[in-house]
């Protein structure tokens, strides 16, 4: 068989089998979306799962240590710091940041015995 015949065969056989894409592609359109959905909400399902499964791991972890006691109080501690610096920072604190350094300040220098200026 020659190189032309070949490829008349192979065009012949693309003609025949396009009625059958084109059907088939007809439907396609409507029901790619819904299955695209379908595929996008079970990989979120299984992400949020997978994230689940690896906090519940980790609180079990936690739980079974045996200074939990401990770490509370540090974490409390911790906590309480960081709200101290996050209400300075607002400025939401009883005093301004710079009186209470300038105070601290004559302070020092008062226990110094040095007089102030």
């Amino acid at each position: 068989m020659s190189q032309t015949e070949h490829e008349q065969r192979a065009h012949e056989k693309s003609e025949r089998e396009r009625p059958q894409r084109e059907r088939s592609a007809g439907t396609a359109p409507n029901t790619a979306p819904l299955e695209l959905l379908t595929l996008l909400a079970a990989g979120v399902a299984d992400l949020a799962l997978d994230q689940l499964r690896q906090t519940a791991d980790r609180a079990q972890h936690v739980m079974r240590r045996s200074d939990l006691r401990e770490l509370f109080t540090d974490g409390v501690v911790e906590l309480r710091k960081r709200g101290e610096l996050a209400t300075r920072r607002a400025g939401v604190g009883n005093e301004n940041y710079l009186e209470t350094m300038a105070r601290r300040a004559a302070e020092r220098i008062a226990a110094e015995g040095r007089p102030c200026a």
